[in-house]
């Protein structure tokens, strides 16, 4: 095996001696050209400090202002307020009689209709008073009838006397024909005895019959005065017992009435629903004490649509006159933070609601249900649109409130704001011009406003920003303004 020899390597070259330095000799100026060299720098120097100067105080002074592009769009008033949904027809069902609950037939969300039996009171107590009133109007009945036979008894007794006086009175007319006779019959016998045609017996006779037939008839006048006094005396009793048979009918009448009204407790002692709904609160259970002295205790509370509902709003008394019955409305509540539930106003109640020295206004605004997401007793937010234009100029509401002063104005090159002359100011051609305008509807961030010299795209000043040192001016910031920044001549 044979083996290759090993490469030469070269060796590198030898670097080469460095050159010694050597300074040049310092070259010495002639004094005057030494001293102009420092004249040149200082003035210098302070040509920039003055210019720093300068360009300070220019800062310190100087205006921007932050523009924003003037929009066309919708505007749409409305009125904020907070509520809570409740039912249409809210029924609560409660016990016109006191007692022990016996039974309930109704629980939270069950679905009721009308004349469904929800619960009973324990009827016994109830039972026992309609028996003793019925039991009092049977004897209050016996002498409503013992009373009725005593006025026919009168009535009958007086219809005697009556046909007695009659009867007294056809033997008082015989009578007196008879005496009217007698009396003829002795002045013919008296005539008779004057001429001696007969004797002192018949002529006797004759004034015996005369005098009889006249006692008779004064006997038959008695008997009638004393008929006509049993007339009026029976008269008097059938007006008694007539106010008797009148009392006794009253009596009945309110036993009657006692036991109605018993019958009509038993009855109540079942409770029923008044209205088709839904239950949505029951606060009583088995065996509770229901007192009813003063008020109706409630037992069921019952809803008679949960698919209807209506929301009450509390508008204040500076916003009520702008809400009228038909208006949209929208309204969020906690339970579905993501959802807009709308609605429309049904009535606006005129009664106040103060507190606290704040005066309200009940806003009753009609919602839609059908799912049955909304619940009785939620709390809505509630933004009710009085108003909208659909297409018009609009700017921030930080423009309206954007007012320079005369000074910053001058700045400018502007006039002052003329008084009682709404403007704003816009940048056209890099400079600051001012455009009078007349505002309208707003809906709280934005304004519509109309002018001959605005344009859609314009930029509108929305706030002056006020440098150190320069002249103060009205300007509120606008949250969430946009836009450029701009300053004089930019």
């Amino acid at each position: 095996m044979s083996t290759a020899p090993d490469p030469v390597v070269a060796e590198p070259p030898a670097p080469p001696s460095p050159i010694p330095f050597r300074p040049k000799p310092a070259v010495k100026l002639p004094p005057r050209r030494n001293r102009n060299k420092w004249i040149v720098i200082g003035g210098v120097v302070l040509a920039l400090a003055a210019g720093a100067e300068l360009w300070r105080i220019h800062s310190a002074n100087a205006i921007t202002y932050d523009t924003v592009p003037v929009e066309r769009g919708a505007i749409q008033a409305s009125v904020t307020a907070s509520g809570t949904l409740n039912a249409v027809v809210d029924v609560q069902v409660g016990s016109q009689v006191s007692g022990n609950i016996k039974a309930l037939y109704a629980d939270f969300n069950t679905q009721v209709t009308k004349g469904q039996l929800v619960a009973e009171i324990d009827p016994q107590v109830f039972q026992t008073q309609v028996d003793q009133a019925s039991a009092a109007l049977m004897s209050v009945h016996s002498a409503t009838l013992t009373a009725s036979a005593q006025v026919q008894k009168a009535n009958s007794d007086l219809a005697g006397t009556v046909a007695n006086e009659k009867t007294a009175e056809s033997v008082s007319a015989k009578d007196r024909a008879n005496a009217l006779n007698a009396t003829n019959q002795y002045q013919r016998q008296d005539a008779a005895f004057a001429r001696g045609l007969i004797t002192g017996t018949d002529h006797d006779l004759a004034k015996a019959v005369e005098d009889a037939a006249a006692a008779q008839v004064a006997a038959d006048q008695s008997q009638i005065e004393a008929s006509k006094q049993t007339i009026q005396s029976a008269q008097a009793l059938v007006l008694v017992t007539q106010n008797q048979l009148g009392s006794a009918q009253a009596q009945e009448r309110e036993s009657q009435a006692s036991v109605e009204q018993a019958k009509l407790n038993l009855e109540r002692t079942r409770i029923t629903a008044p209205v088709d709904g839904t239950v949505i609160a029951r606060r009583m259970d088995v065996g509770q004490t229901v007192a009813a002295s003063f008020a109706a205790p409630t037992i069921f509370e019952i809803a008679q649509d949960l698919t209807k509902m209506q929301l009450d709003t509390n508008v204040d008394e500076s916003d009520i006159g702008n809400i009228k019955a038909s208006q949209e409305a929208t309204f969020t509540v906690d339970a579905y933070p993501g959802t807009t539930f709308h609605g429309q106003v049904a009535n606006v109640r005129k009664a106040p609601i103060s507190a606290q020295n704040v005066v309200t206004y009940d806003v009753v605004i009609s919602v839609s249900n059908p799912d049955l997401k909304l619940f009785p007793g939620m709390t809505a937010n509630a933004r009710i649109m009085t108003a909208k234009v659909d297409s018009t100029l609009k700017v921030p509401n930080a423009v309206l409130r954007s007012h320079p002063t005369p000074a910053a104005l001058t700045q400018f090159g502007l006039p002052s704001a003329p008084a009682n002359k709404p403007q704003v100011y816009i940048v056209r051609g890099g400079k600051l011009q001012a455009a009078p305008v007349t505002f309208g509807l707003s809906d709280g961030k934005y304004t519509a406003v109309t002018s001959a010299d605005l344009n859609e795209k314009d930029q509108v000043v929305v706030r002056f920003n006020m440098a150190a040192g320069a002249p103060a001016a009205t300007a509120p910031t606008a949250p969430g303004a946009g836009g450029g920044r701009r300053g004089p001549g930019l």
